[in-house]
């Protein structure tokens, strides 16, 4: 990898290339190009069936593009391996169903950052009460199970 790359790579943390995605005739997105800055904030917004989810979906490679390409990290997330590096990278916060009902809301947050990170235990408690407090959770809220909130 040159060096160049390695600067865009770093510079450019997301890239999207002529993106298309269709759901049989109804096309979500043709030709969709744009790049993510390191440390700019993104916001994508539109009506309801606008393509929002499903254009966060194709770049987190949850869903293959019909044509054109995403980089992460300098990676093509079609590749498997590049994937794989991806998912350790990128957290996703789904608007619902996507937590796990059995485990408190602490536990929750703290469950992908004992599977991918070697952070101690008593680091990921910590860091798991800060985000929560991020979020702007009341002060119980870690206690609570998602069917309780």
């Amino acid at each position: 990898m040159s060096a160049r790359k390695d600067i865009e790579a770093d510079d450019l943390p997301i890239r999207v290339k002529s993106v298309s995605t269709a759901f049989g005739d109804k096309i979500i997105h043709e030709d969709l190009s744009l790049d993510v800055r390191r440390g700019e904030i993104l916001g994508v917004v539109g009506g309801s069936g606008a393509g929002k989810s499903v254009l966060l979906n194709t770049i987190l490679g949850l869903r293959q593009p019909d044509a054109g390409s995403i980089e992460i990290f300098g990676r093509d997330i079609g590749d498997p391996q590049a994937q794989s590096d991806v998912e350790q990278r990128i957290g996703v916060m789904f608007q619902q169903g996507a937590l796990f009902s059995f485990l408190t809301v602490q536990e929750n947050v703290e469950a992908p950052l004992l599977e991918h990170t070697k952070l101690t235990v008593d680091y990921v408690h910590d860091l798991a009460r800060l985000k929560i407090k991020l979020a702007g959770l009341p002060e119980d809220a870690g206690a609570l199970k998602p069917v309780d909130l």
